[in-house]
């Protein structure tokens, strides 16, 4: 199988650095920044609780795939579904007709695509990951995670970290090189 090739994504860090706590900051943050209002409808990250006695919640946001099947399936693409100068991929609401083709092609489960569902069917919006394109700040939901647990990727604070640290016998954190650089 070839390997996937993804685009600059949100990525969720291992847990040997921090742990989701499943406490809903990305997703507050994100429907509020595009649609100022809140409601998993309005979503593009989305967290699932993991089992409770683990304490380790999944992160789902569109990968940014280099092939970007959503893309390629939107009968309205160049339109409603579009590609910026850096290869993220976005909707336009205002030309998206709401039929859910994008998140019927999503090659992930569950789809990285959410559908904004309302009783009249010509407002259905599929709405989806860009990054929080043309925001200064980057993407919203890394901004309010307390845990410091999302990343974009290539710029992950914990690559750097794994690279200089001092692993004990396992490949694991050394509990005393954690300690060693809180002192520095």
């Amino acid at each position: 199988m070839a390997e996937e090739k993804f685009g600059r994504h949100i990525v969720k860090c291992p847990p040997e650095y921090s742990i989701c706590t499943g406490c809903a900051s990305c997703e507050i943050a994100c429907a509020l920044v595009h649609e100022g209002a809140v409601s998993r409808q309005y979503n593009r990250i989305f967290f699932q609780y993991g089992r409770v006695n683990m304490l380790i919640h999944d992160v789902f946001t569109c990968q940014q795939c280099e092939d970007h099947p959503c893309y390629d399936a939107c009968p309205k693409k160049g339109q409603a579904m579009r590609i910026h100068d850096d290869g993220t991929v976005y909707i336009d609401e205002a030309s998206c007709i709401g039929c859910g083709l994008c998140q019927k092609k999503c090659k992930y489960t569950p789809s990285r695509i959410n559908m904004y569902k309302d009783k009249d069917r010509k407002k259905w919006k599929a709405k989806k990951c860009d990054l929080c394109y043309g925001r200064p700040e980057g993407p919203a939901c890394v901004e309010a995670c307390m845990a410091c647990c999302l990343a974009v990727s290539g710029t992950e604070p914990w690559i750097d970290r794994e690279k200089t640290e001092e692993r004990n016998e396992t490949g694991t954190r050394s509990w005393e090189s954690v300690a060693n650089q809180e002192k520095d």
